[in-house]
């Protein structure tokens, strides 16, 4: 089914994911472990822990957005109100030198890319 993004157990996975950081996650885990036994949900726990890892390394570094995803989520970004956020300092807005409408430029020192960062 669409719900289970087209992998075994996953309606479970997804429902655990959403649930971690929440009063739910006990239940959610325990049923998670019941389908995918103790090694699976130590997978499962470890990719939500990494994914975070990278989520907040990235926000703790200023991370900018290349161009294909800033263009891609431009308009969802909006919407949301995500570049009203401090971090949305960090990407150029329409091509410029950066800093959201919310927010004042990032400082003369360019930032690192992506790929700088990574590279």
């Amino acid at each position: 089914s669409v719900g289970d993004a087209g992998v075994p157990h996953g309606e479970l996975l997804l429902a655990f994911v959403s649930a971690v950081g929440s009063n739910a996650a006990p239940g959610t885990r325990d049923a998670l472990a019941v389908a995918v036994a103790h090694d699976g949900l130590l997978e499962a726990a470890a990719t939500v822990a990494v994914f975070n890892g990278l989520v907040r390394v990235a926000d703790g570094t200023g991370i900018q957005l290349d161009a294909g995803l800033d263009a891609a989520s431009r308009e969802t970004r909006s919407a949301l109100g995500i570049d009203a956020y401090g971090g949305a300092a960090n990407t150029p807005v329409d091509g410029g030198s950066g800093g959201s409408p919310d927010q004042p430029p990032p400082p003369e020192q360019p930032l690192p890319t992506v790929a700088q960062l990574f590279g």
